[in-house]
């Protein structure tokens, strides 16, 4: 079985620049190592898309980042793993 294809909704590529200037304000080296993570977290998810449990709303499954507080909160179609938002995970999750 091949892996699925990796694709980012507008939203989620918004979210990125977001937690990147958000970072960025304070520590620009930090923002580029947050986002770094993300990506290569969100890299993982076509070969392993079960990684993320089963979220809080019908076909989505939401992948907690182990070293930083964000959620990538992602949909699986039979040939995509499509990214919906990348959330803090202090915000409640409106998918």
């Amino acid at each position: 079985m091949a892996a699925k294809k990796l694709e980012w909704s507008a939203r989620s590529v918004s979210n990125l620049a977001a937690i990147k200037g958000y970072i960025a304000d304070d520590n620009p080296i930090a923002a580029e190592l947050v986002i770094k993570s993300i990506l290569s977290t969100a890299e993982n998810l076509p070969e392993f898309p079960m990684l993320g449990p089963i979220g809080q709303r019908p076909g989505i499954r939401e992948l907690i980042l182990a070293k930083y507080p964000y959620t990538i909160i992602y949909r699986l179609t039979v040939s995509k793993v499509f990214v919906v938002a990348v959330l803090h995970q202090s915000r409640k999750h409106r998918v």
